[in-house]
């Protein structure tokens, strides 16, 4: 047991500012679609360029429609047993969300921006604007399964060692007092809000209301202390007259310090959402996967309709 956690931590290390990079990268491809969605308005919407129907609007549907059909490939992989050994499960997955976001905008680029809205846009066609609606359904709740698979993936156990180790950093090497024993104020409240936290950690006792409370107690609590201790800090150095050097110092022990503070807090409000989290992504996976069913069935539907009428 000791040798796991102690193995998923040093994992949860390695890999903290590989996940952090990622993100970032995943943000900025996010913003980068955005701005061609806003971009692609103006400039294709007029339809000067071609319609849906011509050669370019059909290889662009063709093009998506293909995206769309290769997200099936995803839970093959995970579920398939002579596809255990084809590729890494994180690299899957990874293209399973770049084409769940590539393909609706290509989709999106093929319809022109038209498609049928009841009273708002009567016009175009009905199935057309099924298979696109299930299509956006698809990859909206895509993103918010991603979200809450991040909360999972490391499990429970994984959660509750990250919280032991930094608990045990807070402690001063080779001695027993606590880092932050100079602020006996700043340690009761990491204190409170840990034991808080772990009543509240038991499987289906964190209610939703709870469950909201405690991100926004951990986000106040943690621009609180930060806030404590920088004044806790620098009204010491004004009593103990401070040097420049000593300042100097001190404000690279205040951004230790500061990231101890925040790691923790995070640490412990992750482990006591973790069931909560869990039960979400359940929720997630039954709303999930009748959209995917639909979403295939009204695509077929659209390109069998096209090619027929």
């Amino acid at each position: 047991m000791v040798s796991q956690a102690q193995e998923t931590v040093s994992l949860d290390r390695r890999d903290a500012k590989k996940l952090k990079s990622r993100d970032h990268m995943w943000g900025i491809f996010i913003l980068v679609v955005a701005l061609v969605t806003l971009a692609g308005y103006f400039i294709v919407s007029p339809q000067k360029l071609y319609k849906p129907g011509d050669d370019i609007g059909y290889n662009l549907g063709l093009a998506g429609g293909l995206m769309m059909l290769a997200l099936l490939l995803y839970p093959l992989r995970k579920r398939v047993k002579f596809l255990d050994k084809v590729g890494l499960l994180p690299t899957w997955f990874k293209w399973h969300m770049v084409l769940g976001i590539l393909g609706p905008l290509t989709i999106i680029f093929h319809s022109t921006y038209h498609v049928y809205i009841p009273f708002l846009h009567p016009v175009g066609s009905v199935n057309a604007a099924v298979a696109m609606y299930c299509m956006f359904l698809v990859s909206g709740s895509g993103t918010f399964g991603r979200f809450f698979y991040t909360k999972i993936h490391h499990g429970l156990y994984g959660r509750q060692a990250s919280v032991n180790e930094l608990k045990a950093g807070l402690e001063a090497s080779g001695d027993v007092k606590s880092k932050f024993s100079f602020a006996p104020e700043i340690e009761g409240k990491l204190d409170a809000f840990r034991l808080d936290a772990e009543a509240n950690a038991q499987a289906g006792k964190l209610g939703l209301l709870r469950f909201i409370a405690i991100g926004f107690q951990a986000a106040l609590l943690s621009r609180s202390l930060v806030k404590d201790l920088h004044g806790v800090m620098h009204a010491q150095a004004r009593e103990k007259g401070f040097t420049a050097a000593q300042m100097h110092s001190m404000e690279t022990m205040f951004a230790e310090y500061r990231e101890l503070i925040t790691s923790y807090i995070r640490a412990v409000r992750d482990a006591s959402q973790f069931h909560t989290y869990e039960r979400l992504f359940s929720y997630w996976h039954i709303f999930h996967i009748p959209l995917v069913y639909m979403m295939v069935f009204s695509g077929f539907y659209h390109v069998l309709a096209v090619h027929m009428y």
